[in-house]
């Protein structure tokens, strides 16, 4: 392991990080006062509220932007809290399409992307250039995962890295931690997400750590709609924080049953980056299965929390 290594690799999750953030944030500067207003009228039933949210999260990239856009709108009353969880479910599930592009290995096509991105942005129409913004972003971020996967090839060479990550494998309550405070640190489980995909191209990490470190950074993104519902009414607060119970749930649902979902995973793929994506939908996808018909229960036990309770967060 050198610094060129470790400095290559920081520099590559940079540049993932920018381009999934001007991607993110031009989508939705574009689509997104559409996007807020389709959610409102698509939401009726929490099963609607959950293909709403996928949809939504799968087109901005983000289930942070989804589920802040959630907080505000329980928070104006445009969605009650029932609603705004079935969507936050559905975001989970819409954010595993990040990790399913990115197990295709299209960061070969990097530059061709964000070349074509430059004509758009030549071009004399507008509409021909509204678009430009987000498929430059798209071609950094596959710029800044090629850069991360060779830079953590040769950083898997280590025995300290060597050693974390079997331990992840052995002990996935590491690699759930692990996944927890990168992702809570970056605020961004996309980001996670393109770290161990980077690996998982290079053959760096194993599927079991790989799964363990996705399931943890499922969590820790729920810090972003948390931090964004503070000084906001008690439903949005309720809504905020039901997203962190769900992943919980989730988590806890599926810890005795991990092993069975890594060997599942191994059997839809042969290639390791479409193992770990799959798990990563695999995962969510069950966890909404099980959680979405105890929405209208579980909005009213939350309705029922003290006040005070709620203006912690």
């Amino acid at each position: 392991m050198s610094w060129y290594n470790v400095i290559s690799a920081a520099a590559g999750l940079g540049l993932f990080l920018f381009g999934l953030r001007l991607m993110s944030r031009s989508l939705a500067r574009s689509a997104g006062p559409a996007l807020q207003k389709l959610l409102h009228k698509l939401v009726g039933t929490p099963a609607k509220g959950f293909v709403a949210g996928a949809l939504v999260t799968a087109a901005l990239q983000s289930s942070s932007l989804t589920s802040v856009m959630v907080v505000g709108l329980v928070n104006a009353r445009l969605l009650n809290l029932a609603q705004g969880m079935g969507v936050i479910i559905g975001a989970n599930v819409g954010t595993t399409v990040t990790a399913q592009l990115l197990s295709f290995e299209l960061h070969r096509l990097a530059l061709p992307v964000i070349a074509l991105s430059v004509l758009f942005c030549l071009a004399r129409r507008p509409s021909i250039r509204k678009p430009a913004a987000s498929l430059l972003g798209f071609g950094l971020l596959l710029l800044g995962l090629n850069g991360m996967s060779g830079a953590l090839a040769a950083l898997a060479g280590s025995n300290m890295v060597t050693a974390a990550l079997r331990a992840a494998g052995e002990a996935p309550w590491l690699g759930v931690g692990a996944g927890f405070f990168a992702a809570a640190l970056l605020q961004s489980s996309s980001a996670v997400m393109g770290l161990v995909i980077g690996m998982a191209l290079e053959g760096a990490i194993g599927l079991p750590a790989a799964v363990a470190v996705l399931i943890g950074a499922d969590l820790g993104t729920c810090t972003t709609a948390l931090v964004a519902s503070v000084g906001m009414n008690r439903a949005a607060c309720a809504a905020a924080l039901s997203h962190f119970l769900f992943n919980l749930a989730s988590l806890l649902l599926a810890a005795p049953f991990f092993p069975y979902l890594v060997l599942l995973a191994s059997k839809t793929a042969l290639t390791l980056p479409r193992q770990v994506a799959n798990a990563h939908t695999l995962y969510n996808l069950l966890g909404a299965l099980v959680l979405l018909p105890l929405i209208p229960v579980l909005a009213r036990l939350m309705e029922r929390t003290p006040s005070s309770g709620m203006k912690i967060l």
